[in-house]
């Protein structure tokens, strides 16, 4: 029983990190395409598609790897795009009804871990129904947007003035002045989606042992 338990965990942990290093490398190459072009739009699909594509091939997966490129293209911005606008709905809300929590939300930066927590949960619902189908629906959302909530607490210290931010700089400015945000942010999605399919395979096999 513990080899079978410890063969799981090192399956998701292996899917994690083919998933984290897939968009970390493709979240370089965007954070390039911005800092050349300055269009933040053909950056995030950039982002998405080449970290699909990528993560596609590590899986070895040839049927997948259009599937995960387009999954890709598409969730990274709608998820970037879609997010900021709830979590700019759910934070517009509250300082209307209570205003003093809108100079409050703005000070402590909770509104970016908010906004970033549904960048996952929106990536997950994508991505996993356009690779996955209707069986990732829920599984995928979650995992993603949890895993997400390390990477928000991370963009908020950096953006509080956390002495991390000059750490990353320093050790990505060989790339030039990246946007270090959201290069944590593209990471992010790669370990939510890394460990929602590892999950998902590991579901499935149990299901065809029974």
């Amino acid at each position: 029983m513990s080899k079978i338990k410890n063969s799981v965990i090192i399956s998701v942990i292996w899917s994690l990190i083919l998933g984290k290093v897939s968009f970390l490398i493709s979240g370089v190459i965007a954070c390039i395409i911005i800092l050349k072009v300055d269009n933040y739009i053909l950056g995030n699909v950039a982002a998405g598609g080449i970290g699909g594509l990528i993560l596609g091939m590590f899986h070895w997966k040839c049927k997948m790897v259009g599937k995960m490129t387009i999954a890709g293209i598409i969730a990274v911005p709608v998820g970037l795009l879609g997010s900021f606008m709830i979590a700019e709905g759910i934070v517009s809300g509250l300082a209307f009804i209570f205003p003093s929590f809108s100079e409050y939300f703005g000070r402590t930066g909770i509104a970016d871990v908010i906004a970033i927590i549904f960048m996952g949960i929106f990536f997950g619902i994508i991505f996993g129904a356009i690779v996955y189908g209707p069986k990732s629906i829920v599984l995928f959302p979650v995992v993603c947007g949890v895993v997400s909530i390390p990477s928000g607490l991370l963009v908020r210290a950096m953006n509080l003035g956390n002495p991390i931010k000059e750490l990353l700089v320093n050790l990505f400015q060989i790339f030039g002045k990246i946007d270090i945000n959201l290069l944590v942010i593209i990471a992010g999605f790669g370990a939510g989606i890394g460990i929602s399919i590892g999950l998902l395979n590991v579901f499935e096999q149990n299901r065809s042992n029974v």
